[in-house]
C-alpha cells in the first residue's frame, strides 16, 4: 500500500511544479491533471494555501461557478504565491561575490554584489554568504521565508557539492557543501557556474523548448552544461559538461587545461585580446571592457575588429556544430561576459551552424541569454527552488501519486 504522506507530497509538488510552469489554473483543471478526486484536490489545494504558497482569485462568472470547487467556497483560479517562499543563489567569481533572490515563481526581486579577495580562501567565502543571507532575512518580506541556498564556482564539482579543481582561485579538493551545512542553517547546494547558469536559463523560461539545451558561458573560460529533460546531464561522477574542452584543431594558445586547440582557447576573451590587440597580457578591467570595445569598434568599421569578430564567429560554429552532432539539441543558449561580442555575431554563428550540421538534423535555436550578469547567481537560486519545489527532480512512478 502506497504511503499516504509520500502520496501527499509527491501530488503537492505536482500541483507547484503545475503551475510554475503553466500559469494559474481552476481548482477543476488541477484535479482532472493530477488525476486525483475532487476531495484529494481540494485537501491539497487548500493545504497549500494555508502554507501560503498558493493563492486564489474569487470569480463569480457563470463559468466558473460551473467549475468544480469546494461546496460553499467561490471558485476562482488557483495561482503560486510569489512571496510565498524565496530562495538565495550565490556566485563566487574571481574578485567578486554575487548574489541573487527569487520568489517562488522564479522571478528575480532582489539582487547584489560585493568586492572580495582574487585570493579569497573557502572560508571567507562562505562567511560573505553567511552574513549577505543575515542582511536579506532581516528585510521583512524575506524574514523567515528564505527556503534553501545555491552556491556556483567556476571549476569543477561534483554531485555532492565537493569542489575538485578551481584553479582560478586556487581552491582544490575542497568539501564546499560541507563548510556551507556547517555555517548556514538552511539547506545548501554547490554546483558549477556554468551548469546554474544552464538550468537558470531554462528553468526561467518554461515555455522554452527544453527537450535538450545546450548552455555555453564565454569568458575568461567557456563553460558548458545540457539541460535535457529539464535536469542537468552530470555523468557518472557530475562533472559532465566539460564543452569548452572540446579539441577543435592540434595548434593554437595554450587551454587552461594544459592542453592546445580547445574551443575555450579559441573564444575566451584571451583569445579576443589575441586576435584584436595581438596580446592577452591585460588587466582585469582591460579584460572587463574589451568585449563592448571590440564590438562598438567594429560597428565603426575598424578591421582588426571586424577580423577579431570574424575569427570568433568561425570557431564558436565550430564548437556548436560538434555540440549539435553530439546532442541534438532543441536550442543552444550562449551566455557569459562576452554579450557584446555575441550581440554582434549571432547572426553569422547562426549561418556557420547552419552550413556546418550533417544534413538532415533539424537546426536548433542558437540565442543569447536574457539573465544578464547576475545568470550564475540566478542559476543557483533556480537550482535551490527545483530541490524544494519542483517534481521533475523525483523519480516516481504512477502508482505512487493516488493517495
Amino acid at each position: 500500500m502506497v504511503d499516504q504522506t509520500l502520496a501527499k507530497y509527491l501530488n503537492e509538488l505536482r500541483i507547484l511544479t503545475m503551475l510554475r510552469t503553466q500559469g494559474p489554473a481552476s481548482r477543476a483543471d488541477i484535479a482532472r491533471r493530477l488525476g486525483v478526486t475532487p476531495a484529494t484536490s481540494t485537501r491539497l489545494i487548500n493545504g497549500l494555501i494555508e502554507r501560503d504558497l498558493l493563492e486564489e482569485s474569487r470569480g463569480l462568472s457563470s463559468k466558473v461557478k460551473d467549475e468544480l470547487r469546494e461546496p460553499g467556497r467561490p471558485g476562482g483560479r488557483v495561482s503560486l504565491n510569489p512571496g510565498g517562499a524565496f530562495f538565495l543563489g550565490v556566485e563566487i567569481g574571481v574578485g567578486v561575490i554575487r548574489f541573487a533572490v527569487i520568489d517562488l515563481i522564479a522571478n528575480v526581486v532582489d539582487s547584489s554584489e560585493i568586492s572580495v579577495s582574487r585570493e579569497l580562501p573557502p572560508s571567507a567565502a562562505v562567511a560573505a554568504i553567511s552574513n549577505q543571507l543575515s542582511l536579506v532575512e532581516k528585510q521583512r518580506k524575506f524574514k523567515s521565508k528564505i527556503m534553501s541556498v545555491g552556491v556556483t564556482v567556476p571549476g569543477i564539482v561534483t554531485s555532492e557539492g565537493y569542489v575538485i579543481n578551481l584553479p582560478i582561485l586556487g581552491w582544490k579538493s575542497t568539501d564546499l557543501l560541507a563548510e556551507l551545512s556547517a555555517a548556514i542553517p538552511l539547506p545548501c547546494f554547490v554546483e558549477n557556474n556554468a551548469n546554474a547558469a544552464a538550468f537558470g536559463a531554462v528553468y526561467t523560461q518554461p515555455s522554452l523548448p527544453s527537450v535538450c539545451t545546450i548552455f555555453l558561458k564565454l569568458g575568461t573560460g567557456c563553460g558548458g552544461a545540457a539541460v535535457i529533460n529539464g535536469r542537468l546531464l552530470r555523468g557518472a561522477s557530475g562533472t559532465a559538461g566539460e564543452f569548452g574542452h572540446i579539441r577543435l584543431s592540434d595548434d593554437g594558445a595554450l587551454c587552461s587545461c594544459g592542453q592546445k586547440g580547445c574551443l575555450e582557447s579559441w573564444v575566451n576573451l584571451g583569445a579576443l585580446a589575441r586576435n584584436y590587440l595581438g596580446t592577452d597580457k591585460l588587466t582585469e578591467s582591460e579584460f572587463a571592457a574589451l568585449p563592448a570595445e571590440v564590438a562598438e569598434k567594429a560597428s565603426e568599421g575598424d578591421e582588426k575588429a571586424l577580423s577579431a569578430l570574424d575569427t570568433f564567429s568561425h570557431w564558436m560554429s565550430l564548437g556548436i556544430v560538434s555540440l549539435i552532432n553530439l546532442f541534438n539539441p532543441s536550442a543552444v543558449i550562449l551566455g557569459g561576459v562576452m554579450r557584446p561580442v555575441l550581440e554582434r555575431t549571432v547572426d553569422q554563428i547562426r549561418d556557420g551552424v547552419q552550413a556546418g550540421i550533417i544534413s538532415g538534423i533539424p537546426i536548433p535555436e542558437v540565442r543569447l541569454s536574457e539573465l544578464g550578469k547576475f545568470e550564475c547567481a540566478i542559476g543557483a537560486a533556480t537550482i535551490a527552488h527545483h530541490h524544494a519545489f519542483d517534481i521533475s527532480r523525483v523519480e516516481i512512478h504512477e502508482h505512487e501519486l493516488q493517495p
